[in-house]
C-alpha cells in the first residue's frame, strides 16, 4: 500500500497538528443507502436529517458523501504471508436504529474502511475494502465485531480432482 509523504509525516511525527480520520462504509442488499461513519467530528453538519432542535450532528464530509461521527475503536488488520488480518470494530453511542437494523440483516454487511487525513479528506491515502462483519455482538450502547476478507488463496485449486469414482468415463 502506498501512502503520500503528508501521510507518513503526519502518523510518524512525535508531534503534529494533521491526525488520520477513518471513514467506514457499511453496505448490505438489505440496506436502502449505505451507512457512513467518520472517527472524526470534523464538522458540524445541517441539513435534512442532521438538524435538529435538541441534537446536534458532526461528521466528515469525503468526496460528496457525509460520514456521521461516532466514536470508534478500530483495529486495523496486521499484514501477514497468509493473507489480510482481522479488524476488530466497536461503535459507541450507536443509534436503537442501527441495533434493529443488525438484528434485520440475516447474511453479513460489508465494510469499506479509509484513511484520510483531516485536512484533505477527499484523498484517501490507505483502504480496506469488501470485509464482512463476522461475530457481532450488541447491547443497548455498542455494537462490536470482527471484520474479515473472504480469501480465495485458501480456496483448493483446482476445486474438484478427475478421479474414477468422479469422472468414470476418463478411466
Amino acid at each position: 500500500m502506498t501512502v503520500s509523504v503528508g501521510f507518513r509525516q503526519a502518523v510518524y511525527a512525535p508531534e503534529t497538528g494533521r491526525f488520520p480520520i477513518a471513514l467506514i462504509t457499511i453496505d448490505h442488499d438489505d440496506l436502502t443507502t449505505p451507512i457512513r461513519i467518520s472517527t472524526d467530528p470534523t464538522q458540524r453538519l445541517t441539513g435534512e436529517g442532521y438538524t435538529t432542535d435538541t441534537e446536534v450532528v458532526y461528521g466528515t464530509v469525503s468526496r460528496g458523501e457525509t460520514f456521521v461521527f461516532f466514536p470508534v475503536r478500530l483495529k486495523l488488520p496486521d499484514d501477514t504471508d497468509e493473507g489480510p488480518g482481522e479488524m476488530q470494530i466497536e461503535i459507541d453511542n450507536v443509534h436503537q436504529q442501527y441495533t434493529d437494523t443488525i438484528r434485520e440483516i440475516q447474511s453479513p454487511a460489508t465494510f469499506n474502511v479509509e484513511l484520510v487525513l483531516d485536512n484533505t479528506p477527499d484523498t484517501v491515502e490507505a483502504q480496506w475494502p469488501e470485509f464482512e462483519l463476522r461475530h457481532v455482538q450488541y447491547n443497548e450502547s455498542t455494537i462490536t465485531g470482527t471484520l474479515k476478507m473472504e480469501t480465495f488463496e485458501k480456496e483448493p485449486y483446482p476445486s474438484g480432482s478427475f478421479t474414477p469414482a468422479q469422472f468414470p468415463g476418463l478411466f
